[in-house]
Parts: C-alpha cells; structure tokens; sequence
C-alpha cells in the first residue's frame, strides 16, 4: 500500500511539473485543449474556425512585464485572419499559473481565460465576474489594477500579476500589429 502511494505521488509530480512547461496550445494537456477550443468557439461562433500557431516572432525576446512562456497564435476562418490566442504564464504566490487572452483582428481583449492554476491560493482570479474586466480592453489602455482593474480578495498576488501580464501583452500586441508583423 504505502509502495502504491509513493508511485501515485511521483506520478503526480511528474505531472504538475510537466504541466508547468505547457506554452502553447497544442502542449496543453487535453482536458485544457477542450478548454481552449470552447472558449474560443464561444468567442468566434464559426464552425471552420483554425489555430495556426506564429512562431518566427521570438516573442520572449519582447519585454512583457510579468509575463514569461509568451506564445501567439492566429485564429482564421477559411484563411481569413478573425484573430488571435495569446497563452502565457504569469506568477501567482507559490507559482507559475497558465492564461489565455483572446483578441479580436483589431487586437480588441475578447476574452480572458485562467488555464491551469497551480498555487493554494489567489485562485479567485478564475472567476468570469473578475476576468469579464479585461473584456473591451485595447492598447493596454484602462488596465491600471486597482483603478480600473479590481483588486480580488484572497489574490493580492495572482491579480496585479495578471493585470500586469494582460495589460503587457496587449500593448505587444498592438505594437506588433502597427509595425505589421501580426
């Protein structure tokens, strides 16, 4: 029995540890793929929608403030650019934890989604009332926590690290798109 348990909790290691290195999409495990894919058929109600991941923009080479495994990926209707999922990591109390922002083709924030959270605590930042805040969001603009981004009780951590992150990345974003890289 306790020869069972210690296998269990290897495994279980191995698992989160695993699941700490997960940067884009396609790396997610699959219950965190059909996470990905609902919210952005909820986002995007197309039937043919794709994800094609962009990959010759060495995105970690950008300065985004808090944020770390930054990976980008155009979402597309029958070729035609709808807009994009962003995944990246940003730190909680104890760890890393996974999000995926959705943009519009205007880099609009439709969409903010908490993918793996790993810490005991600050794990409020997953409610939908907190994330609908990003929604509407351009150009990093109307992001400062604590003015018009909301503190959360129990994550005085997760949530600016998240605001930071979110607002990080949507300058990017805006930027790459007006130099026309994206």
């Amino acid at each position: 029995m306790k020869r069972l348990r210690d296998i269990i909790r290897i495994v279980t290691i191995l698992v989160l540890i695993s699941g700490t290195f997960a940067t884009k999409a396609s790396d997610f495990p699959k219950s965190i793929q059909k996470k990905i894919d609902k919210e952005i058929q909820k986002t995007f109600t197309f039937e043919d929608l794709t994800m094609d991941e962009i990959d010759n923009l060495n995105l970690d080479s950008f300065n985004c403030e808090g944020v770390r495994d930054l990976r980008l990926s155009a979402l597309k209707v029958s070729n035609k650019l709808i807009g994009f999922a962003c995944f990246a990591s940003s730190k909680g109390k104890n760890d890393f934890f996974d999000y995926m922002i959705v943009f519009n083709e205007k880099i609009e924030i439709q969409k903010v989604v908490v993918l793996i959270y790993r810490s005991s605590y600050g794990g409020e930042i997953m409610a939908k009332s907190w994330l609908n805040q990003f929604e509407g969001k351009v150009r990093g603009e109307e992001m400062e926590f604590g003015k018009d981004i909301d503190g959360i009780s129990g994550a005085t951590i997760s949530a600016p690290s998240m605001a930071k992150g979110v607002k990080s990345i949507s300058l990017l974003l805006s930027e790459l798109k007006a130099k026309g890289k994206i």
